[in-house]
């Protein structure tokens, strides 16, 4: 028992770069599928990454595993895809199959100050409520929540800043950035207002 404890870490850390790497190329596999086919290979790899979280969390704490584990995924995901990379022969393409250049349209003012707004304003209210959420909620350290919360601002504002500017339904992203906003105030603030 005790010479298994003394090689708990080395060999849960072992286990667990072992089904990142298998995760990872498995989602890839689903990556490159078609749809219904590549179901399988999709959740199989989501279980072994989390199978593979599991092991750094049994070698390491909660806190440090998940910090290990993140690092080792991304380098699990660039060790694929620089394994799997093509060289290809640069095409000389013909005049005829050239892209068209995008016709010039007059700016439509409005618009573009609605986009601005949404992107800017809503955005940072819906990424602020799952900031505050996460570390009002979250069964972590007080500590360890405020600073991740406080971390997760900052990313999903730029996210939802990116995914609203580059959606072409003004109603669509405004009701999306609104249901993350009341969800994130919701789980933040009303267990202590019903409390």
């Amino acid at each position: 028992m005790e010479l298994l404890e003394t090689y708990l870490v080395p060999l849960a850390t072992a286990a667990g770069v072992l089904l990142f790497v298998c995760g990872v190329a498995l989602l890839r596999l689903s990556w490159l599928g078609k749809r219904p086919g590549n179901l399988p290979y999709l959740i199989s790899g989501w279980m072994l990454i989390a199978g593979a979280f599991w092991a750094f969390f049994r070698a390491w704490d909660v806190e440090v595993g998940i910090a290990y584990g993140l690092i080792v995924l991304a380098l699990a995901a660039y060790g694929i895809i620089i394994l799997r990379r093509e060289i290809r022969a640069p095409k000389v393409q013909r005049a005829r199959e050239a892209a068209l250049e995008p016709e010039e349209r007059p700016t439509n003012w409005p618009r573009a100050i609605a986009k601005a707004l949404l992107s800017i304003v809503l955005a940072g209210i819906a990424a602020i409520g799952v900031g505050v959420a996460f570390a009002v909620a979250m069964p972590l350290a007080t500590h360890d929540r405020i600073v991740v919360g406080g971390l997760l601002v900052p990313v999903l504002w730029g996210a939802g800043m990116a995914w609203t500017l580059s959606d072409s339904k003004l109603l669509r992203a405004t009701l999306l950035l609104v249901g993350i906003s009341a969800v994130g105030y919701a789980v933040a603030f009303l267990p202590k207002v019903l409390a």
